[in-house]
């Protein structure tokens, strides 16, 4: 197995967990701004859906095989499940904002492994995650002020 797909494989662990740690806030934050907040992790959750799907077929497309049980993304992921609990704005946002700048370092490390194995579809591919990334650290660091 390509370095490339061992890295997309973690990757898609880590969304797998990761969707359902902010649908699992999505559903149980309390607190002021509980409107704005729940709609915004609603919008992550929706666009981590999306990149789930993609991530899966890419590494398809370059002959690997996506993890798809439960089992295997618990057994290789570095994201820690949400609680089911409620969890007040602030501590939800700063733990969002901690997994989303864990995620960002592991797609800067797939762009370089894929850029080594002359991978440039999968390097394009986490162009767009990494400038999505940086924005939505911005605004949840703006937020957190």
């Amino acid at each position: 197995m390509s370095k490339t797909v061992e890295k997309l494989n973690l990757y898609l662990a880590n969304l797998n967990v990761l969707y359902r740690k902010v649908q699992n806030y999505h559903w149980n934050i309390v607190g002021a701004g509980f409107f704005s907040v729940h709609a915004k992790l609603e919008e992550y959750y929706d666009a981590i859906n999306t990149q789930i799907d993609d991530v899966a077929e890419r590494i398809l497309s370059i002959g690997g095989r996506p993890l798809g049980t439960l089992k295997d993304y618990l057994e290789v992921t570095t994201i820690k499940e949400a609680e089911n609990k409620e969890i007040s704005i602030p501590e939800a946002v700063a733990d969002v904002k901690k997994e989303f700048e864990a995620m960002l370092k592991l797609v800067k490390e797939i762009k370089v492994v894929a850029d080594e194995e002359n991978d440039y579809g999968t390097s394009a591919l986490v162009d767009e995650y990494i400038s999505t990334y940086e924005k939505d650290l911005w605004m949840l660091n703006a937020y957190l002020k």
